[in-house]
């Protein structure tokens, strides 16, 4: 038998089979494609992607002595919006939700009140803001109702703003195991019967002008609903100093505590090197002393890129241009409730940061910033 013929007998033989192996194979890739991409379609039409719970005003404490005329919801979100999240299906695919109540959240906020259209004193209630937000920090959680609601009062043929009412009201679960939508449910129906209380206080106001107003009336009607703060500050201590950048908006203050989260640009010089580190959801918790004066304690977690100043001497591996830092500034802060201008901020900082294969380094010093709160 003639070799060249059998060679290229077995050449035609092994050239299909591997026809047959690359079309093997691109089915295999095409088929994975359809499959995930199947995957993320289902997931986005038929994972729940609108959940709806039951707003159901507060029944307990009686409020039939507010008259309300009317309420008006100013968002530009559908009436029964109060929140979006994002939640992850196989860990991985993210999936938006939209939170939805069953009827419209202005029908679930007039529901205890009054609604006689004959009553000489009335209100009428505008929400310019009400929604769910979960604040992720570093450190902690929180989920909270904000809402904005400016108050209208109605007296014969007069009409009269009375102000606005701010809330950034606090949930706490009832128990361990509350799923979302339970929770969700829990904070609309406990922040309703805050709202009434509001309510109350400024109806009783009427007749009685010695009573005091709710904590969360601001009446001016020039305050913002939020605002855009931006800082500079430096700090230095031995062998170490730098400078760093701050942005974060803050909602109006209506409590002597609150927390504030921010992002944060950190610049450092020290003994051995220089670096640039970037931190998120930074943690303030601020403790409001006055008008002008404030508190703070920030906690900081920061993730960074390293300059080291003798290369040679150190030899760092490509795991040592990275380091992690803790850190955390105790200030007091020159800043005026509820307006804009410059602010002015003085503390002390402490700093412990870690390189792979380094020991920990600890680092303390003063620390000043400027900022305008926009």
């Amino acid at each position: 038998m003639n070799k060249n013929c059998c060679s290229k007998t077995w050449c035609q033989i092994y050239g299909s089979l591997q026809q047959i192996r690359n079309c093997r194979l691109l089915t295999c890739i095409i088929f994975t494609i359809l499959l995930f991409s199947h995957n993320g379609l289902y997931s986005q039409k038929f994972l729940t992607d609108t959940i709806y719970i039951d707003f159901k005003g507060d029944t307990i404490l009686s409020a039939g002595q507010v008259c309300i005329k009317g309420v008006i919801d100013n968002r530009d979100e559908i009436p029964n919006f109060v929140m979006y999240r994002t939640k992850k299906k196989f860990l991985i695919l993210p999936v938006d939700q939209e939170i939805l109540t069953i009827k419209p959240v202005s029908e679930a906020i007039q529901n205890g009140f009054r609604t006689n259209d004959n009553c000489s004193l009335s209100y009428t209630i505008h929400i310019n803001k009400l929604e769910i937000e979960k604040r992720e920090g570093r450190f902690s959680s929180s989920t909270f109702l904000v809402a904005d609601i400016p108050v209208f009062k109605h007296k014969s043929d007069s009409s009269h703003y009375l102000g606005t009412l701010y809330y950034d009201h606090l949930y706490h679960p009832l128990h361990k195991k509350e799923l979302f939508p339970e929770s969700a449910q829990n904070l609309l129906y406990n922040w309703h019967a805050t709202f009434k209380t509001d309510l109350i206080r400024l109806n009783t106001l009427q007749d009685n002008s010695d009573k005091e107003l709710p904590p969360n009336l601001i009446i001016a009607p020039d305050d913002k609903p939020l605002y855009l703060q931006i800082r500079t500050g430096v700090f230095a201590g031995r062998n170490w100093y730098g400078l760093q950048g701050e942005i974060f908006f803050s909602r109006p203050e209506i409590s002597n505590r609150y927390k504030t989260t921010s992002g944060i640009v950190r610049y450092q010089n020290n003994s051995d090197y220089e670096s640039i580190s970037i931190g998120r959801n930074s943690e303030h918790f601020t403790f409001r002393k006055n008008d002008n004066l404030s508190l703070d304690i920030d906690l900081n977690i920061l993730l960074g890129f390293l300059k080291w100043k003798d290369v040679k001497m150190h030899n760092p591996t490509l795991y040592q241009i990275i380091n992690a830092e803790v850190s955390s500034i105790q200030s007091i802060i020159l800043d005026r409730k509820n307006k804009q201008g410059f602010t002015f901020r003085a503390g002390t900082i402490e700093a412990l940061a870690y390189v792979y294969d380094k020991k920990l380094q600890f680092n303390a010093g003063g620390f000043l910033e400027i900022g305008y709160k926009f």
